[in-house]
């Protein structure tokens, strides 16, 4: 096998190079345990550790026969395989120096408690007593587990909706992933639910600890403040901030872009069996931008052959695309031509999508929006999904200099979609290949204009 050492994520010279699947009896390298991924490589990591916590270990070292899991570089994101106990009898040597619990020690041991991890218990607290969705909100009581000697003290517990225990805990520091794993698998056991909390979070400057968090809660975190605090009082619900990653396609690959916005915790998805609570589900708008990026190469060919169509039509060119979408089973006309009404609604899209006029012979995108009103009203819908999409209101308010286009024809075409006039009915002899050519309005195209 070979390995992309350029792009691997493992160090340059781990210790463990092969272990053992304990579910197949096969020998897989380091390199495909952890592979290239970053994300995938956090999941993998707290599966890993949360199934040794489990004792139901996924890997084993195949010399020695002890579970590994997937350890960080303090100072660069790069990972290695480490026995869970070391005792001598290996030749490989992959622990050194403190233990975790020595180091936990000397963290916490005799320290008193941080002002701001109180102040944080207690901001959460008040929160949640002004949610009646929860219930015995308590701070620091133990849980007791079902198996003898299991418990836990959750910096905070509360009953959602009178059926689900939370346990809420805060993160201010620096924990380890086998803490963090070990929480997530008693809680789960327990018929309970773990959610994180931070003080603040920010993606470009994340510990490793936080996107622990981050990556295995589908690519979403949580802060409580001061002004979530007052949020929660004004609306009389647990407000947090919500910070996630969303996907997008820009030239053939996928980026992801921050948000955040204030939520209150009935707006979340609550997955118990995953133990995970996020707001925008990250892990299904990746597997969209995926399926549309396999597609990218066949939809971006069309749109280059459709830029240039005018200049110098290529027969050649055309029964190639014809054939590429007929794989696809989508059937293309003999000519652009031939299919009453494509060739207008094409252009009046890629104008849209670029923002100035494709295949029409003006000079804005403003003066393309008053002939498509005047001449081809059934593509109006499908217009005015891509012009929102595109985020083009600002640019053709600033070419309408006269007005009449949003004090006339948009308050025309509302109303005429209103009123059911079949003149403005959206024509629809396109919109399998119109959702193909641009997925970004594929959802909305087939509902009724509004």
């Amino acid at each position: 096998m070979r390995h992309h050492y350029s792009r691997s994520l493992v160090v340059s010279n781990p210790e463990i190079t092969e272990v053992r699947d304990l579910s197949t009896g096969e020998i897989r390298t380091v390199w495909d345990v952890v592979g290239e991924d970053y994300e995938k490589a956090l999941q993998t990591r707290m599966a890993m550790k949360q199934s040794n916590e489990a004792s139901t270990p996924l890997l084993a070292c195949p010399l020695c026969s002890v579970p590994v899991h997937m350890v960080s570089m303090s100072k660069e994101r790069r990972f290695y395989l480490r026995h869970e106990t070391e005792d001598g009898r290996c030749p490989f040597r992959t622990k050194g120096g403190l233990s975790e619990e020595r180091i936990l020690a000397m963290k916490y041991d005799g320290a008193r408690e941080s002002a701001a991890h109180k102040r944080m218990k207690d901001i959460i607290a008040e929160s949640l007593r002004c949610d009646p969705d929860f219930s015995d909100v308590e701070i620091e009581r133990v849980w007791k587990g079902e198996e003898a000697n299991g418990r836990r003290r959750p910096d905070l517990r509360a009953v959602w909706k009178g059926t689900l225990p939370v346990a809420f805990e805060v993160q201010l520091s620096t924990t380890f992933l086998r803490v963090i794993a070990a929480r997530r698998e008693f809680y789960l056991r327990e018929g309970g639910l773990l959610f994180w909390v931070f003080n603040r979070f920010d993606m470009g400057n994340a510990r490793l600890t936080q996107e622990d968090v981050f990556y295995n809660n589908n690519r979403n975190a949580f802060v409580a403040n001061e002004e979530t605090l007052l949020a929660s009082k004004t609306t009389g619900k647990l407000v947090l901030d919500c910070i996630w990653s969303e996907p997008s396609i820009s030239k053939g690959v996928v980026t992801w872009g921050q948000y955040n916005r204030q939520v209150s915790f009935d707006e979340l998805t609550v997955e118990r069996d995953r133990q995970r609570v996020f707001l925008f589900d990250a892990d299904a708008a990746r597997q969209r931008c995926m399926a549309e990026l396999r597609d990218w190469p066949l939809r971006e060919d069309f749109r280059v052959f459709w830029a240039g169509m005018r200049n110098r039509y290529d027969d050649a060119s055309w029964l190639a695309l014809r054939k590429r979408f007929a794989e696809r089973g989508m059937s293309l006309p003999r000519y652009p031509s031939d299919s009453d009404g494509l060739v207008s609604l094409l252009d009046t899209l890629y104008s849209a999508k670029a923002g100035r006029p494709v295949g029409w012979g003006y000079a804005d995108l403003v003066k393309v929006a008053h002939h498509v009103f005047d001449k081809h009203k059934g593509h109006l819908w499908a217009f005015k999904l891509m012009l929102a999409a595109h985020g083009r209101g600002p640019k053709i308010v600033a070419e309408d200099t006269t007005g009449k286009w949003r004090a006339n024809k948009v308050k025309a075409y509302l109303a005429a979609w209103s009123q059911g006039n079949p003149e403005f009915a959206p024509d629809r002899r396109h919109d399998s290949l119109v959702s193909f050519l641009f997925p970004e309005i594929a959802t909305d195209l087939p509902k009724r204009p509004s």
